[in-house]
């Protein structure tokens, strides 16, 4: 505790001094300051100094920023000085200048005497608020309310009931704020009331209505609720908002008792106000209103539910889920967001006795809230013999099943005949192996499964998931040497789903692969096999990936296998983005052919400037000319003749450069 008491005493040594230091100004700075804001500094360098004083500024700086007031350039920097300086000096300065500014400067002062709270300026301010000109008497007021002495206050008060009763307005609210923040209601409701009763139309008078209920607490319930029935949609409104701001479970409790009393139009709007105050009694009240007998007053409650739910709840979600219509969706949304513990088993003792539309949605609901627990169910009624049945199990299994479901699951993918079902299956095992936290081990389930087959049908349905999980993964070595091997060796439709595997991989390993299965399968496998290779290779030249692999050779080997015209605009459209005179050379001879030579002509467009400004400029602009005078494609033509022109202007500039 000493060493405590001495490190606070040591804290404030150096801290107390320096706040001493900076209330009291810095006299160096202050005369520095005010010899840059002489009239012969810049207008720039006297506003900046101004600013400074307002910082720094010691007593001495008070006479020369008090004449600049009414300086129409400067009088705002000067007058924003004097306000922030904590000195007698200042609310001296401006209260004098009261008498001798006009306009907007006036305003100005009168707004930082009401800012600065200087009490001294109440007459000055009284007299000026009875003055003629609108502007600073309305400003008057309002510097009268921030003051908020007895005698300001009686002042704004007593000008609700004459001609400048907007302004008095304005000004009474701001002053009964303040009352309320300073912890004195009862004053604050008076004047809130006066304001309420001087027949102000408006937004002060609303803003009247507000903190009269605010400042009554609880007892301005009966004001709350006059104004929640009011026809006025305004002050329906506002009344909707300020419930939401009073405090204390009387008036909740007051509100729910209201509520049924309500008409059916309000209780929704009511009802969603109740829901974010929360509190005793607001879940019970909503789940009374979920029986309610107007559609809309149930829809809300129903929809509210979901946010505030709890055990109790279910029965009104799940009977509304075994109607039609918007009751059902409501209630199904709700329960999918519904946080009450015990709702996944809840859920599941209702799905094992209900018909099965109900079923259907209870089904949906589980997925959709990923229920923990719900996997085994869902893969028994997965093998259900109702078709719809069956597939929202699998479809939902996506959302819910975890790691430790990922066996089961995949012995139930692998014996499933119909492929929408075994989508289904897959997406299902997709998403519990990326569940796995690391994700190195994401494809060992399916490694495992594959190793432990009975069968090259088996192994054949495992590809597909397989694929889905390593492309989330950008890409598995394990399971690329698994698949590669099926590829290579397997037969008939355990190869045939390997090399589809391969050929959706996410990066380019196995494209030299491909390109292998391209020259050694017949179709369909070699047209899968070829698409997928280019595909990887144009990946790399475009720099789409980062495989270390060389595009170029791969597409000059794809090129020697082209069998058709589709494949033929594959390989000119991944040279495109191959930036060497070898893809230039590739693409020449396909300058002629009818059916690509235009995608071809495009492709030598996207190399060419990589190639003009090198060893190899002559013959780019030899293939561009040709493609200039002889492209049918107008956009080509042109941008061919540009390119043109653009290499003689360089090649041109170079020799001078040269010489």
């Amino acid at each position: 505790m000493d060493r405590m008491k001495m490190k606070l005493k040591f804290v404030a040594g150096l801290v107390l001094p320096a706040i001493a230091a900076f209330s009291a100004g810095d006299p160096g700075k202050t005369r520095e300051l005010l010899a840059r804001l002489q009239p012969a500094s810049p207008l720039a360098e006297r506003a900046r100094a101004c600013q400074q004083l307002a910082i720094v500024g010691t007593p001495e700086a008070v006479p020369a920023l008090a004449v600049l007031l009414a300086d129409t350039q400067l009088g705002h920097y000067a007058r924003e000085a004097l306000e922030a300086m904590a000195l007698p000096e200042a609310d001296a300065a401006l209260r004098a200048a009261l008498g001798r500014l006009q306009g907007a400067q006036l305003v100005g002062a009168i707004n930082s005497l009401g800012v600065r709270g200087d009490a001294a300026a109440v007459p000055a301010l009284v007299k000026l608020a009875d003055g003629a000109d609108a502007n600073s008497a309305a400003a008057a007021l309002v510097g009268l309310a921030r003051i908020g002495a007895p005698a300001a206050i009686a002042k704004v008060e007593g000008a609700l009931a004459g001609s400048r009763r907007e302004a008095a307005a304005e000004a009474a609210i701001v002053a009964a704020d303040r009352l309320l923040a300073r912890g004195q209601p009862a004053d604050a409701a008076k004047l809130f009331d006066a304001v309420r009763a001087s027949g102000i139309p408006g937004q002060s008078r609303l803003s009247a209505v507000r903190g009269a209920i605010l400042a009554r607490g609880a007892a301005g319930v009966p004001l709350l609720l006059e104004n929640l029935r009011s026809a006025e949609i305004a002050s329906r409104d506002l009344a909707l908002r300020t419930m939401r701001e009073l405090p204390g479970a009387g008036v909740t409790a007051a509100l729910v008792t209201e509520l049924p009393r309500f008409s059916p139009g309000l209780q929704p709007l009511v009802l969603a106000a109740l829901v974010e105050r929360g509190g005793e009694g607001v879940l019970g009240a909503v789940e009374d209103q979920a029986a309610s007998a107007d559609p809309a007053v149930r829809l809300a409650a129903l929809d509210a539910l979901g946010r505030i739910g709890g055990p109790s709840s279910l029965p009104p979600l799940l009977r509304a889920l075994g109607e039609e219509g918007e009751a059902a969706a409501s209630a199904r949304r709700s329960l999918v967001q519904l946080p009450a513990p015990g709702t996944d088993a809840a859920l599941l003792r209702a799905l094992a006795s209900a018909g099965t539309d109900t079923q259907l949605k209870l089904i949906g609901v589980l997925g959709d809230r990923g229920a923990v627990g719900a996997a085994p169910a869902l893969l028994r009624l997965a093998r259900d013999p109702r078709v719809e049945i069956s597939r929202a199990a699998l479809r939902a299994l996506a959302g819910a099943a975890a790691p430790g479901d990922l066996p089961e699951l995949i012995r139930l993918a692998v014996s499933l005949r119909d492929d929408a079902a075994r989508t289904l299956a897959d997406r299902a095992i997709h998403g519990a192996a990326m569940k796995i936290l690391e994700p190195e081990q994401r494809v060992e389930p399916l490694l495992a499964a594959l190793r432990q087959s009975s069968g090259p049908a088996e192994r054949a349905a495992l590809m597909r998931p397989l694929g889905a999980v390593v492309r989330a993964l950008g890409g598995s070595a394990p399971a690329l040497e698994a698949v590669r091997v099926a590829a290579i060796s397997a037969e008939n439709a355990e190869r045939e789903a390997a090399v589809r595997c391969l050929a959706d991989w996410p990066d380019a390993a196995p494209a030299s692969d491909l390109i292998a299965l391209a020259r050694g399968n017949a179709e369909p496998l070699r047209g899968v096999a070829f698409a997928g290779a280019v595909r990887l290779a144009a990946n790399v030249a475009a720099g789409r990936d980062k495989t270390s692999v060389d595009a170029l050779h791969l597409l000059t080997q794809a090129n020697a296998l082209v069998a058709s015209d589709a494949e033929r605009m594959m390989v000119v459209s991944a040279l495109g983005h191959v930036r060497r005179i070898e893809a230039l050379r590739l693409l020449e001879p396909y300058l002629q052919l009818d059916a690509v030579k235009t995608e071809a002509a495009l492709a030598v467009v996207q190399i060419a400037p990589a190639l003009l400004g090198g060893a190899n400029a002559a013959a780019a602009r030899s293939t561009l000319e040709k493609i200039a005078a002889s492209e049918r494609d107008a956009g080509v033509r042109a941008r061919a003749a540009e390119l043109l022109r653009s290499g003689a202007q360089t090649k041109k500039a170079k020799k001078a450069k040269a010489e």
